[in-house]
């Protein structure tokens, strides 16, 4: 089976974000013949001249399924496909905390255009109303894997009376609220505890950065199923989350891990306070295989979708 993934790329060099690169790279391992489709560049300009620059592609290539990441690549990928036996497959990787008009055209493709269509959690999945796949990311435990906390804080230099709180994203991005992170760590009054921001860092660093950690904080305001949550879990770091997406489905029973639920700093505070008192690893590698989110597991499931068409 040929599979071509479409995903919005690097202006300059075509590149895609790690996770999409990850599931592409499993369902490789599954036998599946892959090629890549990178959107360069930003805004709808883009994304129209690549129409045909796609058509051409499944014309050449003729694949079996397109599979498009972000609901955007999935119209390139809708219209391009036009004309031919191409599947087309579309996963949903945000969500939808208002009503709004993407949401109703969002949902007008997923009846009428997409042949399926995969959503990330189920809280998305209800906001569109729509009885759909739940299918999260996968991940690579060989990649995540376990790291002893004091050698890795040596590696990156942390100090031994410090107490790190990490932060996975680039502050810049407003809808990651790290003005939130800063004044939930401000109410510990806690001198030596550290809010310690971590981007442009490879999955590798990042690694490094899970297992030396003392916990780890997410104040986005909405996220499908955040990656970054069960990379921490893979690492057995505890952690804290707003209640986005499916954290709170994902950390239900591991000790150590903590969803506000609200988006008040002072309960925030209250909740990072309880992760760096629980001062052990959790069990969360365990609980990410217990739920069957692997990269592996999941790509699995991916193929059995592919095949269903």
């Amino acid at each position: 089976m040929k599979v071509v993934f479409v995903a919005s790329g690097n202006k300059s060099v075509g590149t895609v974000s790690a996770f999409v690169r990850s599931q592409y790279e499993s369902l490789q391992r599954e036998g599946l013949d892959m090629l890549l489709f990178p959107i360069r560049g930003h805004g709808w300009k883009s994304y129209a001249k690549s129409i045909v620059k796609l058509h051409t592609l499944i014309q050449k290539e003729r694949p079996d399924v397109i599979h498009a990441h972000y609901s955007v690549c999935g119209v390139v990928a809708a219209i391009a496909s036009v004309g031919t036996k191409t599947k087309v497959v579309v996963s949903i990787l945000g969500s939808f905390p208002h009503p709004s008009f993407k949401l109703k055209w969002v949902r007008f493709f997923i009846r009428y255009i997409w042949d399926a269509t995969l959503t990330k959690s189920q809280r998305t999945a209800n906001q569109i109303g729509i009885n759909l796949p739940v299918v999260p990311n996968g991940v690579n435990l060989d990649q995540f894997a376990i790291i002893d906390k004091e050698k890795a804080r040596l590696l990156l230099g942390f100090e031994a009376d410090k107490k790190y709180v990490i932060w996975c994203s680039n502050p810049a991005r407003g809808e990651k609220r790290y003005g939130l992170a800063e004044r939930s760590v401000e109410q510990l009054h806690d001198p030596n505890v550290v809010l310690f921001p971590v981007y442009d860092k490879s999955h590798d660093e990042v690694v490094h950065y899970m297992c030396a950690a003392d916990a780890l904080l997410l104040t986005s305001i909405s996220e499908g199923s955040p990656n970054v949550i069960k990379e921490a879990m893979a690492c057995n770091c505890p952690l804290v989350s707003t209640d986005v997406g499916d954290v709170s489905w994902v950390i239900d029973g591991v000790r150590g891990a903590y969803v506000s639920k609200t988006d008040s700093e002072i309960e925030i505070g209250e909740c990072i306070s309880k992760a760096l008192d629980f001062n052990s690893r959790t069990t969360g590698r365990q609980k990410i295989l217990s739920l069957g989110l692997s990269v592996q597991d999941v790509a699995k499931r991916i193929k059995s979708i592919y095949e269903s068409l």
